[in-house]
């Protein structure tokens, strides 16, 4: 599997620490394309980090880089134009086994944290440190299993021969489960055993802009609100609609579901994760981004 690298803002890095955050997006590298690159000030450049609004310097004492395999679900849009090889990675899920490094001004690294998968979350690298809390669940993105009649987050495991199965609250009639250090309840199942494995795309159009429905919920007065994240296509448009700009290429926003027009929903299924042979042939998404589309 391919090895992306991607540089973290100090405020993702502290969402990450103190709540969990799980989701990732904007834009990536290979970690082999970069391997060269050793320091912040030499980070900065091969991130391409000098972007208006920027949190970086080239003169930072350290910078914080995700490293995870590339799952088959995850969607790229190649960016041309760049002497590394860069993509725009759409709002997904952290892959399991993504680590969180900082990387300091003398070459020198340490590990923050590391994110198991969807039922144990991210446990901190250095002892005695708090373990984050956990960010909510979503069925907007990230793998989601069928398994006896009931449809669970999940993440794929074990070269595919493994489903973690996630709960945020024990169950009331399955046995098996057990809950993690941060305080998530899981449980590891064959793939057989599961019935369905698939991503929601569920995407729409707000105010004229190709956006991914990322979460939704209901408000204190019982409207559908949710939050989106825009496509990557439009970003002048991203702006002018006053989009929060998570990062450099990465527009989000809270809105009501109903102002939401076109919406589609599409269910991702790579063949990798396909049950056996009888199983429906679907199209396999990348694991290398040089052959990704969107």
């Amino acid at each position: 599997m391919t090895l992306m690298q991607k540089a973290i803002t100090p405020s993702l890095t502290r969402a990450i620490l103190t709540a969990g955050h799980d989701r990732v997006a904007g834009y990536v590298v290979r970690a082999e394309d970069v391997a060269f690159a050793t320091t912040p000030s030499q980070l900065f450049e091969v991130h391409g980090l000098g972007y208006p609004g920027s949190p970086f310097s080239p003169f930072d004492r350290s910078i914080d880089l995700l490293r995870f395999h590339s799952s088959p679900q995850l969607q790229y849009r190649d960016v041309p134009g760049y002497i590394v090889p860069l993509w725009w990675l759409r709002h997904s899920r952290i892959p399991p086994g993504a680590e969180l490094v900082r990387v300091f001004a003398d070459g020198s690294q340490v590990l923050l944290a590391r994110y198991v998968d969807v039922g144990t979350g991210w446990v901190v690298g250095q002892f005695g440190a708090p373990q984050p809390a956990l960010a909510s669940l979503s069925r907007c993105v990230g793998p989601v299993a069928k398994w006896h009649g009931a449809y669970l987050e999940a993440d794929v495991v074990d070269n595919g021969h493994t489903v973690v199965l996630a709960l945020a609250n024990p169950p009331l009639a399955e046995t098996g489960f057990h809950q993690s250090p941060t305080g998530r309840w899981f449980r590891r199942v064959a793939r057989e055993d599961v019935t369905e494995l698939f991503e929601l795309d569920l995407t729409a159009r707000w105010n004229g802009l190709s956006v991914r429905v990322v979460d939704q919920w209901q408000d204190a007065q019982r409207y559908v609100v949710a939050r989106i994240s825009h496509l990557g296509d439009d970003i002048e448009r991203a702006e002018r609609l006053q989009l929060e700009q998570v990062e450099a290429g990465v527009y989000e926003a809270i809105v009501y579901a109903a102002e939401l027009t076109d919406i589609q929903t599409n269910q991702v299924v790579p063949h990798t994760w396909a049950p056996g042979p009888s199983a429906p042939q679907v199209p396999l998404l990348p694991q290398d981004p040089s052959w990704a589309t969107t």
